[in-house]
């Protein structure tokens, strides 16, 4: 494989070991208390934290858990015959060689000793990312085939490789060194971004930090703006939108009057594109019409044609399971009657019942030529199959499989999605069981690489175990073939 010169360059100068932090022992030493045992001998029980005995009136079973009343912490009981046993966890750190960020991966293996029945630490650096490079290296005590990791404990570093494995490597650190953060920034790209700031608005809302993620979403000037403009949502999760320059209303698509708006609440991009649209600063209506529209903005554009979206938002307040895509295929089939839109058929008095009598009158006819195009199709999404222990996922096979669909699950994908989905227009998958692989489950429509619906029968939500396979599926899979 080829390295770029620049590349080749900056692994001359980077040495095989480097310095660890002041305080890195200390660092390890934190984490590694919830990495103990208690070890049991006869009735008393022996903490390997604290390393002080007590007893107990009734013996705990093997592989229970239980407290240490002296360090108040939480362990697995073992008895004293245990010989092995070791714990893995990763830790990182962050380092500058050249001018240039290094993020630094660390094993911990904390291993039993038999003899001082206590643990024994063992600490190898397997990795290193350089987000400015945009290369990932890994050392020759790492070890990588298919999906599974491996580090070697038992051998000195001989050299460092860019790392071009088929998956990525997988930095699931404990937690992150962060005391000379801002000393090791100095004379890179991030010399002014405020990172520390933005690993502590994290900490402190219990997010999950991803530092690559966050290395990458600093790169960008307007990081630094919207960090200081304590727009810390919009930093995080999408800057590259912002780097447009101009005054406020041009970047941010709003009149500078509702800052103090997008500053109270910490403003999502999905709750600026609503604020975009609607122009008053009310969260609970900006809240009410991503949640009827599935956080789905297109649709809400698609809607504010027809009606105004606070009209709308206010209708459904008075509406059963209502949703923006349900409204979209009423107004479709009204047009396609060539009813006319006004005020009382754009909102009737039940919209359930109106939508179901349009969806009655509107008529698909089953030729041939649209059922091959829907075979044709089907074998086009087909490598977007997924599947776990429990569901599976596909594509719609045929206009009569559409029919059984919308038969079983009493919805409009038969009528109103079967020409749009022959032609391209939109996607169409069938969640099912892998136990009962002809039984519908959820019925899904996916749009630009975006799951746009997704209902149970009778357009019901979604439940918790199937919302994870889909959200999984989306992420592996379908935001990928986009």
């Amino acid at each position: 494989m080829y390295i770029r010169k620049e590349i080749r360059e900056f692994l001359k100068k980077m040495p095989k070991e480097m310095k660890l932090p002041k305080h890195w022992r200390k660092f390890i030493n934190k984490h590694n208390t919830e990495y103990n045992l208690i070890i049991q001998h006869g009735e008393s029980y022996e903490c390997t934290n604290c390393g002080k005995y007590f007893y107990a009136k009734q013996v705990p079973q093997v592989k229970a858990w239980d407290i240490c009343p002296f360090c108040k912490k939480k362990y697995d009981i073992k008895r004293s015959n245990l010989k092995n046993y070791f714990f893995l966890y990763d830790l990182a750190a962050i380092d500058n060689i050249d001018n240039k960020i290094v993020l630094r991966y660390f094993e911990i293996e904390r291993k039993y000793n038999y003899h001082t029945r206590r643990f024994d630490n063992d600490v190898v650096e397997y990795a290193r990312i350089v987000p400015e490079l945009n290369i990932e290296l890994v050392n020759d005590r790492f070890f990588k085939y298919m999906a599974t990791e491996r580090v070697y404990h038992t051998k000195k570093i001989k050299r460092w490789r860019v790392f071009t494995g088929t998956y990525g490597l997988g930095q699931y650190y404990k937690s992150i060194y962060l005391e000379n953060l801002n000393e090791k920034i100095k004379g890179t790209v991030y010399q002014y971004a405020p990172i520390q700031e933005a690993i502590t608005y994290l900490i402190l809302k219990g997010k999950k930090i991803d530092l690559l993620d966050l290395m990458e979403k600093a790169k960008y000037s307007s990081f630094e703006l919207l960090m200081k403009a304590d727009l810390c949502q919009l930093a995080l999760e999408c800057p590259e939108k912002f780097e447009q320059k101009g005054n406020f209303e041009q970047r941010f698509g709003v009149k500078k009057e509702f800052y103090k708006f997008m500053f109270r609440h910490d403003i999502s991009y999905k709750e600026l594109q609503v604020l975009q649209l609607i122009k008053i600063g009310n969260m609970s209506i900006i809240q009410r019409l991503l949640k009827i529209s599935n956080f789905n903005i297109n649709d809400l554009k698609k809607a504010s044609k027809y009606v105004n979206l606070l009209q709308i938002e206010e209708y459904s307040k008075k509406q059963k399971d209502f949703s923006i895509q349900s409204y979209l295929d009423y107004i479709r089939n009204l047009e396609k009657l060539e009813i006319p839109l006004n005020k009382k058929i754009l909102f009737p008095e039940s919209f359930e019942k109106a939508h179901d009598e349009s969806v009655n009158k509107v008529k698909i006819v089953g030729n041939k030529f649209l059922n091959k195009k829907i075979q044709k199709r089907y074998k086009e999404l087909q490598k977007n199959e997924f599947t776990d222990n429990i569901f599976f996922i596909r594509a719609a096979k045929s206009l009569e499989d559409m029919k059984s669909e919308a038969k079983q699950q009493k919805n409009c994908v038969y009528k109103n999605y079967s020409e749009d989905y022959a032609y391209g227009d939109t996607d169409i998958y069938f969640l099912r069981k892998l136990e009962k692989p002809e039984k519908s489950v959820v019925t899904v429509e996916v749009l630009n690489g975006e799951i746009r619906q997704k209902y149970q029968k009778k357009n019901t939500v979604v439940t918790t175990e199937q919302e994870k396979f889909l959200e999984l599926w989306e992420k592996n899979v379908i935001s990928k073939t986009a």
